[in-house]
């Protein structure tokens, strides 16, 4: 199980929206290179890195996301308004640990095609819930996809990485919800991580005892606003 910082952009700014609304947004930096930085200095082995602008339909950020691959020394899984297979394949080919597909995921034959192109390993499901159904389009549209009926699917295809986010909870600092993730032992054919609410250090031991087999904790808001300090979290998980 590893610590994931997660560090979303939007208009060019490393910000934290609240469940997804970018009418609630707090700015914590204006240089996303250096925080990028700042989470590998104190131990991140791996960064969530999102284009909340892509996924949100508006201008995207992709020269800062070049930058950073470019120059970030550190593996970066990259996520926000990836819906065409040219895009995903020119992320990886930039340096990108994997794409995270969303909105697109629901289409199984475009998900079957990244994978086969780029690999299983380099391709990650983001499964974004919003009581208990799938949400796209940047979180502001809801489908009819259960969360538990998208997952066999996604099984059945082949994906072997999962980022899941409650989104209710995502930028609350209220916690994470444990009993809806405990089913997810299910799946054991694919990574999970886990994201939306993480709030303290006693989050972080709850996951890791309670859903231990859970690959990753993607954390937001707390390492920003100091309600876990990064390097503590890492050595707790390790």
């Amino acid at each position: 199980m590893i610590i994931i910082p997660a560090i979303d952009l939007w208009k060019g700014d490393v910000v934290r929206l609240l469940k997804g609304n970018p009418s609630f947004s707090t700015v914590y930096s204006k240089d996303p290179l250096k925080i990028v930085e700042k989470w590998k200095k104190l131990g991140a082995d791996l960064i969530h890195l999102v284009d909340l602008s892509a996924a949100l339909g508006e201008e995207d950020n992709s020269s800062i996301i070049k930058d950073i691959l470019k120059n970030g020394d550190i593996k970066i899984e990259v996520g926000g308004g990836i819906r065409c297979q040219k895009k995903a394949e020119e992320l990886i080919t930039l340096g990108a640990e994997r794409v995270i597909i969303g909105t697109k995921a629901v289409e199984k034959n475009f998900l079957k095609k990244l994978i086969s192109s780029l690999g299983a390993d380099k391709v990650a499901v983001g499964v974004d819930a919003l009581e208990s159904q799938i949400a796209v389009k940047g979180w502001k549209e809801k489908t009819n996809y259960l969360v538990l009926d998208f997952m066999r699917n996604l099984q059945d295809i082949g994906v072997k990485w999962v980022i899941y986010t409650d989104i209710s909870r995502d930028g609350t600092l209220k916690g994470v919800n444990l009993a809806s993730l405990k089913c997810f032992s299910l799946f054991d054919k694919m990574n999970i991580i886990v994201s939306g609410g993480v709030s303290s250090l006693e989050d972080i031991i709850r996951i890791k005892e309670e859903i231990p087999f859970a690959r990753g904790i993607i954390t937001g808001k707390a390492i920003y606003e100091g309600k876990i300090d990064l390097s503590e979290a890492i050595n707790v998980v390790s």
